[in-house]
């Protein structure tokens, strides 16, 4: 009888489905507590890349504007877009070009040109398709709107 009472006694003791419950539970609140945290900062950092691109192009595209004066700017846009499409990639979308020349566009940047005016508008999206940034330019300057501004 003493050694039947012995290994009763050495038994490890089993978690309950409370105690496995409670600790569920708890995981469950601590991810729902950091997970919006976490996301805002993936979409601050997703949107300061996408209007980074921007700038990015700006800086090109003043720069093929300035090495050939009678350069269009059809042929600066398409350029630019052309060689910062192979080494840039959409932060929201891996699939998706960085720099299109759609009218709009979800995280990108949308380039439109006119010939006649000589200048290229530069508009930047974020995920949701809405306005963060626009930039003019037209050599040998450039203006930038803002969303927020």
């Amino acid at each position: 009888m003493k050694l039947l009472d012995n290994i009763n006694f050495c038994k490890i003791k089993k978690i309950t489905a409370i105690e496995l419950s409670v600790i569920l539970l708890a995981l469950v609140g601590i991810g729902i507590y950091y997970s919006p945290n976490f996301m805002n900062k993936q979409e601050v950092m997703m949107a300061a890349k996408i209007k980074a691109d921007g700038a990015i192009f700006t800086s090109k595209a003043l720069e093929e504007f300035a090495a050939n004066s009678n350069i269009k700017p059809s042929q600066v846009a398409q350029k630019v877009a052309g060689e910062l499409n192979l080494t840039t990639q959409n932060p929201y979308n891996k699939k998706a070009q960085a720099y299109t020349f759609e009218t709009t566009c979800k995280g990108c940047n949308s380039v439109e040109f006119d010939d006649k005016a000589n200048m290229i508008i530069l508009t930047t999206y974020n995920n949701k398709g809405e306005l963060m940034a626009r930039t003019v330019i037209k050599p040998p300057s450039f203006v930038v709107y803002s969303k927020g501004e």
